[in-house]
């Protein structure tokens, strides 16, 4: 039997019903109510998604399969990504690596903080709020600290707090060349973990449950955008991508840093 490919444009007018009758069966009158369509149209899309096997009828109405459920899903993450990308436009402007793109959809609720001419430092506003007291933080760094997320730097290292950070060469040269009083007392202080990776796609925190990503600007590294959010499923997706890029990265070799002219 030749398969037949669905119309994309139609599961997105659909996709409402799906999502109606996956949690029971509904018959078409109750799908008219709920979805506030014709009985012509309940008709019709029962009908066709019957035929697509993302619907099947029951005695007692129609339900959403397991492909329905799946499709009706990918629709879900299609619609909040392209609400996401919408809203998050001065933050992409920074940030085109795929590590963040294809996942989009996960910030389409985060809270969104950019520069201004009366605010400049609104983007890095988050990272001081979390960053000052935390019981875990891990950061993925490209561009070098802004000076008074290094002040926290420097007291937490002081004090003994414990804190991950993998941090591109040119933000570790960055930090170095903007104080290397700063850099040196960080870098050599007993509880903070550094670490090393050239391919590093943005700046990202994971401080507590929070995750904040950063956008700077390439020529400047000043601050243009930042998001954060609570949301379980983006912080999952953070972990497991600094985890990856952990596992390639070098401890910093502190002695050979300092001994660079």
């Amino acid at each position: 039997m030749a398969h037949h490919e669905p119309d994309t444009h139609q599961l997105l007018d659909q996709a409402p019903l799906l999502d109606a009758t996956r949690d029971g069966p509904l018959d078409r009158s109750t799908l008219q109510d709920e979805l506030n369509i014709s009985r012509a149209t309940a008709y019709r899309w029962t009908s066709s998604l019957t035929d697509e096997s993302l619907l099947e009828q029951t005695p007692t109405g129609y339900r959403t399969t397991g492909a329905g459920c799946a499709v009706a899903d990918a629709v879900s993450r299609f619609e909040r990504s392209v609400a996401a990308a919408g809203r998050l436009e001065p933050l992409l402007a920074q940030i085109s690596a795929p590590e963040f793109t294809r996942h989009v959809h996960l910030f389409a609720d985060a809270d969104l903080h950019v520069a201004t001419p009366q605010n400049p430092n609104a983007p890095i506003e988050p990272w001081l709020e979390h960053f000052a007291s935390f019981e875990h933080s891990r950061s993925l760094v490209v561009a070098g600290c802004p000076p008074k997320v290094t002040e926290q730097g420097i007291e937490h290292a002081r004090n003994d707090v414990d804190f991950e950070a993998i941090c591109t060469p040119l933000a570790l040269e960055a930090d170095r060349n903007a104080s290397k009083n700063a850099f040196d007392t960080i870098a050599s202080a007993e509880a903070p973990a550094l670490y090393t990776h050239p391919g590093l796609p943005f700046t990202m925190g994971i401080i507590d449950d929070v995750v904040i990503v950063g956008g700077f600007d390439d020529e400047t590294s000043l601050p243009i955008a930042s998001v954060t959010t609570d949301d379980p499923e983006a912080r999952k997706w953070a972990v497991d991508l600094y985890r990856r890029y952990k596992r390639d990265a070098d401890r910093l070799n502190v002695t050979q840093m300092s001994t660079k002219k």
